[in-house]
This record gives C-alpha cells, structure tokens and sequence, in this order.
C-alpha cells in the first residue's frame, strides 16, 4: 500500500496542465515578441529621424559657410563684360528653380598652396528643382562657355524656397547691382519638419574692379 501511494505522489502533469502550460508559453512569447517589435520599430523610426536632423545641421552649415563669406564681387560674362551681372543675383524661377533661385561669389574655396588649377572665390547657385534643395557651384568664377556647374542635393522634400534681404528693413527683392545686403534670410519649407529659416549676417565688402 505505501508503494502504491508512493507512485501516485511522483505522477507527471496531466493533459489539460500541459495544454495549461503550453498556452501561457505562446501567450507571453507573443507578447514578448510584440513589444520586442515595437523597440525594433521605434529605433528605426529614431534613427531616420536623427538621420534627418543630421542633414538639416549639414545643409545649414553648408549655408553658413556660403553666406557668411560672401563678396561683392561681380563674375564675366562670356564676353569679360562684368557689368551686366550683379554681384547678388536672386529672384523667381531663375536657373530653372521651381521657386527663387540666388547666385553669388564667396571667398574661402580651399587651394592649399596654389597648387588647383583654380582660384579661391567660388560662384555659387541655390536652387529648388524636383523637391530638392539643390547647391550648383562652378569651378571657376567667371562665366565660361560651355561650363557645367557641380550640383549638390542638400536636403530633399523641399516643396517652398525664398530669400529675404536685410538694409534699414528687410525686403524681399534686391536690386543692387554692386552691392551687397547687410543680411540675407533663408527660408524653406520641409514636408517633414515645415517651414525653417536661417538668418546670415553679411560681412561688408566693396565692390572688386575687373
């Protein structure tokens, strides 16, 4: 009798607590793999996001350098004739923008001894073409025939682009041929993150005879 009692105490777990056990496994492995599946998915989302902000920070430090170094300095045309081209040239649907389009010649394009077959003024073109906020600059800073500017996307899903301009007020044409705003504002609007602008204080400079 105290052996039989004794088998029954060591008996296994019956059918319906193995079935018990089983679904609670299932139960909380899918919870497990939801909620893993969500950190997934907020990560990817965070790391787009930062990826965006990151381009944003490059493609305003990218302005930054442009604008801030700025000189009034009118390029040739083909014929070597300077006087036609402004030293700021900026207004709708110029250089084929979708909205305005701005042109200007900045100082401080890296030679290191001289030893590039080019200056270190550097004429630059700002431009919204296909939903992309696009950088056009040329390897030399008069007018050649035949030259095609480098182009590079700064930011994409860019759907608006104009420019303001600071002298006793802001305006936002400029009309001065030889010379340069004391401010000039960016601004641009982004599906994602909606309107940005920047605001660049413009060094003074006279005008360079050629």
């Amino acid at each position: 009798m105290q052996n039989r009692k004794l088998y029954r105490g060591t008996q296994g777990f019956t059918l319906l607590e193995v079935l018990v056990a089983i679904s609670i496994f299932a139960l909380m492995s899918m919870v497990s793999y939801q909620i893993l599946q969500g950190v997934i998915r907020s990560g990817e989302i965070s790391k787009k996001h930062s990826d965006k902000l990151l381009k944003i920070q490059r493609a305003m430090l990218m302005m930054e350098q442009d604008f801030t170094q700025i000189i009034a300095r009118a390029s040739r045309d083909e014929s070597g004739n300077s006087d036609k081209i402004s030293v700021l040239t900026v207004g709708k649907s110029l250089f084929e923008s979708e909205d305005e389009g701005i042109e200007f010649t900045r100082l401080g394009w890296t030679n290191p001894l001289n030893l590039l077959p080019r200056s270190n003024l550097l004429r630059v073109r700002y431009r919204l073409m296909d939903g992309e906020l696009q950088r056009l600059y040329f390897l030399y800073p008069d007018i050649v025939a035949g030259q095609v500017p480098e182009v590079q996307v700064l930011l994409k899903d860019i759907e608006k682009l104009s420019f303001r301009f600071w002298a006793d007020g802001w305006q936002t044409n400029w009309n001065e041929s030889n010379k340069l705003p004391r401010g000039i504002e960016i601004r641009f609007s982004s599906k994602q993150f909606g309107e940005l602008n920047r605001i660049f204080l413009i060094p003074e400079s006279e005008v360079i005879k050629l």
